[in-house]
């Protein structure tokens, strides 16, 4: 009875994921993923990122599934911008392919039902560990000059800086408000997209989730890590690496994010945001 009236309803989550050659990540992410969130209505926003062997194989694992072909490979945020445009549910998850959950948490579920509690917030993202159990940091405050020498270098003498660019200072399991969360798993509730614009695809890669959550804050909403749920991300990290082409990538995102907002970008967010952070 339960399935038959999640059936006859419209969809309440969007689930985006990109697939252009991650076999091995697909199995684990795919089918807990479609086992947690069992009181909703999901749909799985599939794309087909010119792919040499398609998308036949993964399109059973969720009830509804939806099939975006492109025609030639794209970067992650005009594939994550494609997802927003097909979407059609009142939340969107916006995520990587390298992650998988424990379908027992239900962790889908209630960061639904947590947004649908508090109509005021745009974005949320929930506690992300490592494959070893490790934190992965989620929420993080805008990047500094000094915060990002820190964690490139290693610098013991801006380690001070790291730990409140990461926010040390929370519990893994508190819920608050945060200047951005990682692209990795972004809940967007997909009313903030009539305030503003999709992901800024002049970030070839990474940034783009730093500014659309600073776009979300000045469009009136709220970004929150909430975490009372949690998943896995089996984070590759490819830009850790000082001398490497994604560690110039980075750079080259980092500067840009400067260029279009400066080293002080939290003084542009409203004050009705700030004030609604300060009561949540």
């Amino acid at each position: 009875m339960i399935m038959d009236s999640i059936k006859q309803r419209p969809v309440d989550l969007d689930i985006g994921i990109i697939y252009t050659y991650e076999d091995h990540f697909m199995p684990p992410l795919l089918s807990s993923l479609s086992q947690s969130g069992n009181d909703i209505k999901m749909r799985l926003l599939l794309v087909d990122n010119a792919s040499e062997q398609g998308t036949e194989k993964w399109e059973s694992y969720f009830r509804w599934t939806k099939v975006i072909r492109n025609h030639q490979r794209l970067g992650y945020a005009p594939n994550l911008n494609r997802i927003l445009e097909h979407s059609s549910a009142p939340f969107v998850l916006l995520m990587n392919s390298d992650m998988y959950f424990d379908p027992a948490e239900q962790c889908l579920s209630k960061i639904v039902r947590y947004m649908r509690r508090n109509p005021d917030c745009g974005v949320v993202g929930c506690r992300l560990y490592h494959e070893d159990e490790t934190f992965a940091y989620p929420a993080r405050r805008f990047p500094t000059v000094r915060a990002i020498a820190g964690r490139r270098l290693g610098l013991r003498s801006l380690s001070g800086e790291v730990a409140s660019h990461l926010y040390h200072e929370r519990k893994p399991t508190d819920t608050f408000d945060c200047d951005w969360l990682s692209g990795c798993f972004l809940m967007v509730r997909r009313q903030i997209l009539q305030d503003m614009e999709t992901l800024d695809v002049s970030f070839r890669k990474y940034f783009e989730d730093v500014d659309f959550c600073l776009r979300t804050a000045l469009a009136g909403w709220r970004v929150v890590y909430y975490g009372e749920t949690y998943g896995y991300h089996l984070e590759q990290r490819a830009s850790k690496r000082l001398i490497s082409r994604d560690a110039w990538l980075h750079l080259q995102s980092y500067l840009r994010w400067l260029r279009k907002w400066g080293l002080n970008p939290q003084q542009r967010i409203p004050e009705q945001v700030q004030a609604l952070r300060k009561a949540a």
